[in-house]
This record gives C-alpha cells, sequence and structure tokens, in this order.
C-alpha cells in the first residue's frame, strides 16, 4: 500500500494498523496525520509504550497519558483510583484519537488496560471507548521484554485486537534502503527463509570496510561490548577531555526515572574528534534522532560544534525533558547535550535510526529479530562490515511470520477498494468523520472548498494524468499531490495500462541511453542469474544501474525501459 493510500484510510476514522518494513515511511504518514487533525481542530493523543520511542514522534509515553505509572496491567481497583483524578477526566474527555507508535514493544496486558480504561472514562463499552485508535509499528521490529515467557508477548494475540477491528495498512515502498540487495535480505527474512544467495553477500561483507566511511557506528547487542568500545575509542584522542552534567531539578528517584526513559546521560564526556550521533528529533535544528556526526569544536561557551556527514555545523545545545506526576506536575527535569558517543550503539536503542554505514557483530544474537532491526539500520549492503553472525541472528518470531501473512492480505484488499473509490466519495467519508467528531471541515475559503466539491469522480491515477498531459516530470508531480515520487511512477503505469496510446514522448531520454539500457537488460537476460532477478521474474533495477557502471540515474532507466519495443 501506498502513504497516500493509507493517509486517506485514516481520514475515514476507522480504526487501523499502519505497518511495514523500517525506511517505508511510517512516522511520515502518522506526521501527514497529526498535522491533518490539528488542523481541523480534532484532539489527538501522540503517543508510544518507552519514553525512547515517544521521544521519536515528540510525543508521551502511554504510562504518563493515562496515569498507569509502571503498572503493565491494571485492577479494578486501580481504575476506579484512576477515575479520581480530574485531570485525566479533563484529558479523556477531549480525546478524540489515539496514536500509539512501536506497538511491538507493547505488551498485551498494557494494551487490554487501556482499553478498559477509556471505556470507562467515555462511558462507552466499544473497544478503547469509541476513540479512533491508529497502531503504528512492525512486529519484525523487538518485541517487549516479557518476565513469564510462556505470556502473550505480542498485542496481535489478545482478544482486544479482534474486537478493534483494524484494517491493515502495509506499507511496501522503501525509502530508506536504495540498494535491492540489502532490500531483498530483509524481504527474506519478513519470510522466514535466507537464500544462499543472500548468505553470499554476508560472507562478501564479513570485515569488509564500507567504502568512503573512515568512522563507522558499530552495533552490538550487549552493552557491555558497547560501553567497552566508546570509552576506549573516547581515550584514544589526543585532545582535552570536556564533561558536560546534566543540569538536574527533582528528587533522585525521579530524575532517574527521565535517564532510564531516555537516551540522555547524567554525565556526557567528549573530546574533539569524538564520533556522536544525536538522541533527540530537533526539525529547527535540522538534526534527527540518529543523525551521525564529529566533534569538531566547542564553542566559547563550551557549547559542543558537530560536523554532519554531509558538511552541515551544528551546536549541540542543552535541551530540556520533564517528568510529571498523574496530575501533570513536574516531578523532575534534566538539561543535558543531545548526544551520545557513537563509536558503538546497542542493537536495541538503534532502533528508529537510519545509519549510512555500521560495522555489526550479531554473533552473540539472543532474540528473534535482533538481526533484523540491525541490518535495516542500514542503507545499502555496501555500508555494512559484518563482524560476526549466529544461527539466531537472522531469524524472526514464527507467530509474527505466520500474523504477517494475514496482515499482508488485508492490506491488499483495502489497496484495491481505495484504488477503485472515486475521489468524491473519500472526501465525503473523511467530511462525515470530521463532522462526527465537531471538528471544522473548512479547508481554506470558499472558492478552494466550492472548487474541491465540483472535482469529478476519478481515481487517484487519473487525477496525476492532468500533470502529465502539461508535460510536468514525476519529482513536480510528486511534489503538486504531495506523494512520492514512487506513488506517481505507479500512476504513471497504471496510466499507460488504462490508455496505453498516452503521449509520454516528453519523457523519452537520449537515445544512446535508451540503447545502453536495451543492451544491459540483453546481457542480463543472456546471462540469467538469480541474482540480477526478483521474485516475480522481474530485472532488478540495481543489477542495470551497477551494469551501467552507475552512471545512469535510475529514474533515466526506469524512463528508458518505458520506450523499448
Amino acid at each position: 500500500m501506498t502513504q497516500e493510500s493509507a493517509l486517506s484510510l485514516m481520514k475515514t476514522g476507522k480504526n487501523f494498523f499502519l505497518t511495514g518494513a523500517p525506511g517505508t515511511g511510517k512516522t511520515y504518514v502518522i506526521n501527514q496525520y497529526i498535522d491533518y487533525l490539528k488542523k481541523h481542530g480534532i484532539e489527538v493523543a501522540i503517543t508510544a509504550p518507552t519514553g525512547i520511542a515517544a521521544s521519536h514522534i515528540n510525543g508521551v509515553t502511554l504510562q504518563s497519558f493515562f496515569g498507569t505509572g509502571i503498572r503493565d496491567s491494571l485492577s479494578q481497583y486501580d481504575i476506579e483510583n484512576l477515575t479520581e483524578k480530574k485531570y485525566l477526566w479533563d484529558r479523556m474527555k477531549h480525546l478524540q484519537v489515539l496514536i500509539i507508535d512501536e506497538v511491538s514493544m507493547l505488551s498485551p496486558q498494557l494494551f487490554e488496560s487501556i482499553n478498559q480504561l477509556l471505556q470507562t472514562f467515555k462511558f462507552n463499552h466499544e473497544p478503547f471507548g469509541g476513540v479512533q485508535v491508529i497502531l503504528v509499528g512492525d512486529f519484525f521490529q523487538l518485541p517487549p521484554v516479557m518476565k513469564n515467557q510462556e505470556e502473550k508477548r505480542f498485542i496481535f494475540q489478545s482478544p482486544v485486537w479482534n474486537e478493534l477491528d483494524l484494517g491493515i495498512c502495509y506499507l511496501t515502498n522503501s525509502f530508506r534502503h536504495t540498494d535491492e540487495i540489502l532490500l531483498n535480505i530483509l524481504n527474506e527474512m519478513r519470510s522466514g527463509f535466507v537464500s544462499e544467495s543472500s548468505m553470499n553477500h554476508f560472507r562478501e561483507r564479513y570485515k569488509k570496510e564500507p567504502k568512503n566511511n573512515e568512522q563507522i557506528t558499530k552495533l552490538y547487542t550487549h552493552n557491555v561490548d558497547v560501553d567497552a568500545i566508546n570509552n576506549q575509542s573516547l581515550r584514544l584522542l589526543d585532545a582535552p577531555l570536556q564533561i558536560f552534567e546534566a543540569h538536574t531539578t527533582g528528587q533522585k528517584k525521579w530524575v532517574e526515572r527521565i535517564f532510564n526513559n531516555s537516551l540522555f546521560l547524567p554525565k556526557l564526556e567528549l573530546k574533539k574528534g569524538a564520533l556522536v550521533f544525536f538522541i533527540k528529533n530537533n526539525y529547527e535544528k535540522d538534526y534527527i534522532n540518529g543523525t551521525l556526526g564529529t566533534i569538531i569544536d566547542f564553542d566559547v561557551f563550551g557549547t559542543p560544534v558537530v560536523e554532519t556527514r554531509d558538511g552541515r555545523h551544528i551546536k549541540a545545545e542543552r535541551i530540556e525533558w520533564t517528568y510529571t506526576d498523574n496530575d501533570g506536575k513536574a516531578l523532575a527535569t534534566i538539561k543535558q547535550i543531545p548526544l551520545r558517543l557513537a563509536w558503538a550503539i546497542t542493537i536495541h536503542k538503534s532502533q528508529g535510526m537510519t545509519l549510512e554505514s555500521a560495522e555489526i557483530d550479531l554473533s552473540q544474537s539472543f532474540e528473534p529479530g535482533q538481526g533484523y532491526v540491525a541490518l535495516s539500520r542500514i542503507q545499502d549492503i555496501k555500508g555494512l562490515k559484518l563482524m560476526g553472525l549466529n544461527a539466531q541472528a537472522l531469524a524472526v518470531n514464527k507467530t509474527v511470520l505466520e500474523k504477517d501473512i494475514h496482515m499482508r492480505k488485508n492490506s491488499e484488499e483495502l489497496h484495491l477498494y481505495i484504488e477503485n473509490t472515486d475521489t468524491e466519495s473519500l472526501e465525503q467519508s473523511h467530511a462525515v468523520f470530521l463532522q462526527k467528531l465537531g471538528g471544522s471541515t473548512e479547508k481554506g475559503n470558499k472558492k478552494e472548498e466550492e472548487h474541491k466539491q465540483q472535482k469529478p469522480k476519478i481515481k487517484s491515477f487519473l487525477e496525476s494524468k492532468k500533470y502529465f498531459k502539461r508535460a510536468l516530470s514525476i519529482s513536480e508531480i510528486a511534489k503538486i499531490r504531495d506523494v512520492t515520487e514512487a506513488t506517481i511512477w505507479k500512476h504513471l503505469y497504471d496510466i499507460l495500462d488504462d490508455d496505453p496510446e498516452f503521449d509520454i514522448t516528453y519523457l523519452q531520454p537520449d537515445s544512446n541511453i535508451i540503447e545502453l539500457v536495451e543492451n544491459t537488460i540483453h546481457a542480463i537476460e543472456k546471462k540469467r542469474s538469480p541474482e540480477d532477478y526478483l521474485e516475480n521474474g522481474s530485472i532488478r533495477l540495481r543489477s542495470i544501474f551497477e551494469k551501467l557502471d552507475e552512471k545512469i540515474s535510475y529514474d533515466d532507466i526506469k524512463c528508458a525501459m518505458l520506450f523499448l519495443e
């Protein structure tokens, strides 16, 4: 399913589970939906099961939002106590949409407790008290740690999952991974079988340095390895040590709670030349969680200056994190530099990051999904330096594998539905949901509203067709329609299927490019190497790209293929 389709489905007001492999844009879609809701005056709660996960989406923990504390399940007594909290009544009264990110880390017990709480506060026995629920995550990621391994580990094993009647939006286009080899490996892992061809790629990357990377981040399964590597690497730098103690207020136990629920350190030690990564998203300062760089200086106030991989200079100024009680009162606050040493990171803490390259040691993997999480951090197989691999490293949970088959089928059915539903019908369902929640349906001035109401009933790809008629580029159309370029490429294929005579000659590249692409395809077809083909029998674009010495862009290759006999 495309990002555009998933967003349109959410606007109908039904409950959905947004999933897909890392890099498919789940966070992007959620941010788009949050902006849409806020624009129309709809109250939305943005939550996640852990502090680290919540910080990635600028949200709060579920426990904080619902006042449950550290308890994983609630008794009737606990619920009655919570109903005595006025601030919770005020909060729940206005809550209309609940978003829970990283649900693979959410225990079934807490999931069921939140359901009970909302039914109580909303005086409504519907699942989650009738609030629209958007769950986000990927169950192939690491699951929650359970004291009793016999307990259910995933929320889809809870009866509440079925009661929610969730539609599945399974995103399929990867925007993180530009390499089809790595993408194929990850897809194989998601299918439960890793081919010998993929194993050969791992062997080729064994202790092999990534190209154009002098320093790379190391991912390990255990904290002890990470701490030893970072401390030793820092000591080897011939530069004065700079120590940043966190500024804290509040009782010790609450301050410790902040450190336990975040990546912030009580004492951060840095030197000029240290490899670091940012641990928070800050779009105004132009860095995100996982942005890598090197300390190049400290300004006159002692603030670290980080040079990112793309040459930007960012001052890593202290930021604040507050821990509040059930009444919203601040119990503790810390101010600290949002950096950590990045020579090494645990795989668990790397979830949500995007790394240009990484040295990964999976020789001590002990949990299904660790290898998948680690490998999905990088963008290209050439960015991998593999130090070790055990049998557990490539395993994924069998229960998840079985559930994933049903999820894909559900998503495909929804995708067909939305592709065959006219735009006007979808917009009407969006408006009905907004009106139900008392939100504003105004989208601008009356002229804009009248213009939208006069739109003909057309499919999504036909809306793109009018821009192709104006001879606009793929990127220009994607920008106008506020979708990805991959979506516009799909629309183009749909247009040509619907209208084979449609004129797209303006997209035709130079004849020499077409000839080179055609000759390369013939050479691949003659050789018939399995690694050059996708499961559906089509030739991998990556293979054509590499055999052309990476001198012709992917877009030019795709355009050339449109004009082959």
